[in-house]
């Protein structure tokens, strides 16, 4: 009850603010947090760490401050975005690969983007939809159900159709099978539902559900993340790799998906690698790491 009342407070006393000046306010705060959450701070540096190929803790500190500051901004992104509009998505978006994903499409299988908590992964889905692309998004729910209900409905007025996690089932299949486009995140595994790859050369576990979904409607898969920048902050800037993830199926489940899964990570490591600064993840990604970078 708190978080929500909370939630709609900030969102009255912000709304009214230049985008720039709450991007500014909520850095700032980001900043101020980074101090004080030590914990979160170890394990992304950590995480960045091994990112970076880097024990140098002075360098990655830079890097982790720079990653606080844009989940200041990404957080500034999710109050607004009960009263973000498709206008102002499309004012937004910088994307040059409407032909690759329009190809992709036009293949009639469905398209399973799959993406990271990384830049403002939020916007992917409303960008899409902004432009009248038949777009799924599965989401995580929250605890309160009136924070849960503000948050889809959101999304639900821009055009995306919203599957809570723990509802995917046939009607997701059917989707894809009509040639439409859904979007989920690869990062966050849901116990049962997981698989272990190597990712920036050491072994992790994330979500065998995509690579689950793909095998079993044919869709063709393209890895995603949804960038920030670096014109300006409110700028949206999907880059996907339409072909990274092409794979022909050996009949062998556990190894398919194995396989597919690999492939989708080895894309989007590339990606990490050439932006770790908007890779937002304040918990160990690799279970059996071991934090030799702390930042101060």
């Amino acid at each position: 009850m708190v978080i929500y009342w909370l939630f709609r407070l900030t969102i009255l006393i912000t709304k009214p603010l230049p985008l720039w000046f709450a991007y500014k306010l909520g850095a700032g705060v980001a900043q101020i947090c980074y101090f004080f959450f030590h914990a979160q701070r170890r394990a992304l540096n950590a995480n960045l760490a091994r990112v970076l190929g880097s024990g140098d803790a002075r360098a990655v500190d830079v890097v982790a401050r720079r990653a606080y500051r844009n989940f200041g901004k990404f957080v500034v992104d999710f109050i607004h975005f009960p009263a973000v509009t498709r206008q102002e998505v499309r004012r937004r978006l910088q994307f040059d690969q409407w032909t690759e994903l329009d190809d992709a499409i036009a293949e009639g299988r469905g398209v399973l983007i799959v993406t990271m908590h990384c830049g403002v992964w939020d916007m992917g889905a409303a960008a899409l939809a902004a432009y009248d692309y038949p777009i799924h998004a599965i989401v995580d729910s929250f605890r309160d159900p009136r924070l849960d209900e503000l948050v889809h409905s959101s999304r639900t007025k821009l055009g995306i159709h919203v599957i809570p996690r723990e509802r995917v089932g046939p009607s997701t299949l059917r989707a894809l099978k009509r040639g439409d486009v859904l979007a989920t995140l690869i990062d966050a595994p849901s116990p049962g539902m997981m698989v272990d790859v190597d990712f920036m050369g050491a072994t992790t576990t994330v979500s065998a559900v995509p690579a689950r979904i793909a095998l079993m409607t044919g869709a063709h898969v393209i890895p995603c993340l949804i960038l920030r920048g670096p014109e300006s902050d409110s700028i949206v800037r999907p880059v996907l790799d339409t072909r990274g993830a092409r794979y022909e199926p050996t009949g062998d489940e556990k190894r398919d998906v194995q396989a597919l899964t690999e492939l989708i990570m080895a894309s989007l490591e590339q990606i990490v690698r050439q932006h770790p600064d908007q890779w937002m993840l304040f918990s160990h990604f690799w279970p059996q790491q071991t934090a030799t970078v702390s930042g101060r």
